[in-house]
């Protein structure tokens, strides 16, 4: 599963990947009112597929306004309502600034990275050993 598209300016690139079962979803460029819809819709797509867990990953956005977290928010919602573990990998200062003022760091499941987003969400979806 993976698809690249680039054909307007007023939305950022997007490409997603599977992570053996994790779903990886890259956005880039700026997460504004312009651009946060048409993403959003995007990535619901993704989490309405139901993999084994989604992770949004925000490194290389330049711009990240409050649409962005409106957005994050619904994905966070739809992926907790289709029982799909969420995580958004993003540790530059554009998106994590924004994120730290509206205390949204406090309450979204952030990553420094899509590894250890990935890792995490698999290990948040493994069978209980014992």
């Amino acid at each position: 599963m993976e698809h690249e598209f680039d054909d307007a300016a007023d939305r950022p690139v997007l490409r997603t990947t599977d992570h053996d079962g994790i779903a990886v979803v890259e956005l880039a460029g700026e997460l504004d009112m312009k651009t946060a819809k048409t993403s959003l819709a995007s990535v619901l797509h993704v989490v309405d597929q139901r993999p084994e867990g989604i992770v949004v990953d925000l490194q290389a956005v330049t711009f990240f306004g409050s649409a962005g977290i409106s957005m994050l928010i619904s994905v966070q919602y739809e992926a907790g309502q289709q029982g799909v573990p969420f995580g958004i990998a993003a540790a530059q200062k554009a998106v994590m600034r924004t994120l730290t003022m509206s205390g949204m760091n406090m309450r979204l499941p952030l990553f420094s990275t899509v590894p250890e987003a990935v890792d995490a969400l698999r290990a948040s979806a493994a069978p209980p050993q014992g």
